[in-house]
């Protein structure tokens, strides 16, 4: 850290930064902004208690709120007395294995703030504030001290105190349906991220950075437009020194730019862990029956249209939810090695399904250890929790034993990510949503899936799980089009389909699926209203793939200003105005000032593949 004092006059260090008098235990206010000096921290002790303020665009998001820890036997919220501070900055980037960017930003101002007890055993505590032009944050730190060698803490009281009675998209629970409901009618607790409506603004709550040796955070309701952190379960025990994660307040005119910028919290995490990561490997997956005969039926489909995985779900080493089902052990339906033999044979990877009922049950090393021997390339982990600190502790391990055998991981049921994947980018995508497994006419209508692509993408990679021929489909353009709007590095489709169902038919909308990417150089939320409406624009090399999903029925005019120069060729999959269950495929040229009109009944979508022209194109229309 640079201690110049010219830096602390960059973070704008000052009597009256915020117009407040201070008591003589806060000699100072201090202000840190972003590099573009929209978003801005501010710090104080009020009566020696710490306390912060956000403000956006000079518009107070957050007021004054509190900031403490509760340690097991004594309080540790102060009063305190400013020690001293440190400051620091970043401009810089940096390039993910596996994003929705070729390259993140990574830019921000700091302030640490070194606290000692006024009184007392005079211990320290230091306070970190970060501002970046997607949002703030900041985080405690326990320093390394005699005083308070060994601690649980038994609440982390990180206050959220807003101007007024906002509307929030409030869940309890990590696949649970969204309810719009002001802050003093949501129920008891949420989790996070929380989505706010600030007036014109929107606000994301968040968490991030490691939680391997802490509990996650929820968000309960306190006193009036207050909403304070508590651990989801039980305490956290540490020794100092020890950093929290860190509380994110992300800002933006518009709901879909936080969803544009998920990767601040991938910036306020440790860096990629390894050294290699060549065998970390993105794609689209298929999940198959617990057959031999199923398995060999997707992997030729999935050689055929540049598809990268099969998948064998819960049930294919013994009933899931028995504990003395072996996950060393295979059913008799299944020739495990003749189908990873296949499966290499066409250069498709195998993913394999554990729950944590077996990881825990079973040694962990030799599991893991004898996948790797078979061939198989990846494990979905199921029924993970994240309550408590040894929940963390429990699948962090499991995370690190997974790459340590070359394992890439998709985490189900119930975890939503920090930006761990930026340290192990082997975490390819995560459930903690309520995708296409709840059927739509009952659980998660249209309305209910454009809030979660708002308010649960915040968090980053989603598996969404799309369907494609099942009876729960409503609308097939719908379908296609979540392939782009729901960000998963591993994208699972076709969910509860096998290929036997296609054998014979014709479905040429499915070029889309084909073509499209799970990674990308660059992604815009090109317009959007939560729950209402949403297109995203995603681009790969040249091309562009463009998703756009809707609630009621409605024309969009999607502009197409994000294409490069020259012309372009846009193929375009729309619904069918006789039946929703039909898409129509054409395709037309194509230019950076052009708009594209996508007309779409209820609860419907539409998809274009955009591509640069060849010297010579005719147009086609093709009907299913």
């Amino acid at each position: 850290m640079n201690l110049n004092a010219n830096r602390l006059i960059r973070v704008l260090l000052c009597m009256t930064a915020w117009g407040v008098a201070m008591p003589t235990v806060s000699a100072v206010d201090l202000a840190v902004h972003s590099p573009s000096g929209r978003h801005t921290i501010g710090f104080t002790l009020r009566e020696g208690v710490p306390h912060y303020r956000v403000s956006y665009d000079e518009t107070v998001i957050l007021a004054d709120s509190q900031l403490s820890l509760d340690i097991a036997g004594d309080s540790f919220g102060g009063p305190f007395v400013i020690e001293g501070t440190r400051t620091d900055s970043r401009r810089s980037s940096w390039t993910p294995v596996a994003g929705s960017k070729a390259s993140y930003p990574d830019a921000y101002n700091e302030t640490v703030v070194e606290l000692r007890e006024a009184t007392g055993k005079q211990r320290r505590l230091d306070l970190t504030f970060r501002a970046y032009d997607e949002g703030v944050a900041f985080r405690y730190t326990i320093a390394e001290q005699a005083e308070i060698a060994d601690f649980v803490i038994q609440s982390d009281n990180s206050e959220f105190q807003f101007t007024d009675d906002h509307f929030v998209y409030w869940d309890d629970y990590p696949q649970a349906r969204y309810s719009k409901v002001r802050i003093s009618t949501m129920g008891d607790h949420a989790i996070r991220p929380l989505l706010v409506e600030c007036g014109s603004h929107f606000v994301a709550l968040a968490e991030a950075g490691s939680l391997e040796n802490y509990a996650p955070m929820m968000l309960n309701r306190s006193r009036d437009n207050c909403l304070v952190t508590r651990f989801r379960r039980g305490n956290v025990a540490g020794t100092s020194p020890q950093s929290t994660p860190w509380r994110v307040v992300m800002v933006a005119d518009a709901p879909g730019t936080l969803v544009e910028n998920h990767y601040l919290l991938q910036n306020l995490s440790p860096p990629c862990e390894f050294d290699d990561t060549s065998w970390i490997q993105p794609g689209k997956v298929w999940r198959s029956s617990l057959t031999t005969r199923g398995a060999k039926a997707i992997i030729d489909y999935a050689a055929a249209n540049n598809y990268q995985y099969v998948h064998y779900d819960a049930g294919w080493y013994g009933p899931e939810r028995d504990a003395k089902s072996d996950p060393l052990t295979v059913i008799d339906d299944i020739d495990m090695k003749e189908v990873i033999r296949y499966a290499d044979e066409h250069e498709i990877g195998l993913i394999c399904y554990i729950n944590k009922i077996a990881m825990s049950r079973y040694d962990l090393d030799k599991t893991f250890r004898t996948y790797q021997q078979w061939g198989i390339r990846g494990v979905k982990m199921g029924f993970v929790d994240w309550q408590s600190q040894s929940d963390m502790e429990f699948l962090f391990s499991a995370i690190k034993k997974a790459a340590e055998h070359r394992l890439v991981v998709d985490i189900h049921d119930n975890f939503r990510l920090t930006g761990i994947e930026r340290t192990y980018p082997h975490v390819l995508t995560v459930e903690g949503i309520l995708g296409n497994e709840e059927l739509p006419q009952k659980g998660n209508p249209p309305e209910n899936v454009l809030t979660t692509s708002f308010a649960r993408m915040i968090a980053g990679a989603g598996d969404f799980t799309p369907c494609f021929l099942n009876g729960r489909v409503v609308s097939r353009s719908f379908q296609l089009a979540l392939g782009v709007v729901f960000y998963s590095p591993l994208q699972y489709l076709h969910w509860y389909d096998q290929a036997d169902q296609y054998a014979g038919k014709s479905f040429p909308e499915l070029e889309f699926w084909q073509q499209m990417p799970t990674t990308w150089d660059d992604s815009k939320v090109v317009h959007g209203s939560i729950g209402d409406y949403m297109t995203v624009a995603r681009k790969k090399g040249d091309s562009w793939f463009v998703g756009t999903i809707v609630n009621g029925a409605r024309s969009l005019e999607i502009p197409l200003n994000f294409l490069g120069r020259g012309s372009y060729t846009a193929k375009i999959y729309a619904e069918d105005p006789d039946s929703k269950k039909r898409v129509i495929v054409e395709s037309r040229s194509v230019t950076s000032d052009d708009s594209l009109t996508a007309t779409m009944s209820s609860g419907s979508g539409h998809a274009i593949w955009i591509s640069p022209a060849p010297s010579s194109s005719a147009g086609t229309k093709l009907r299913n």
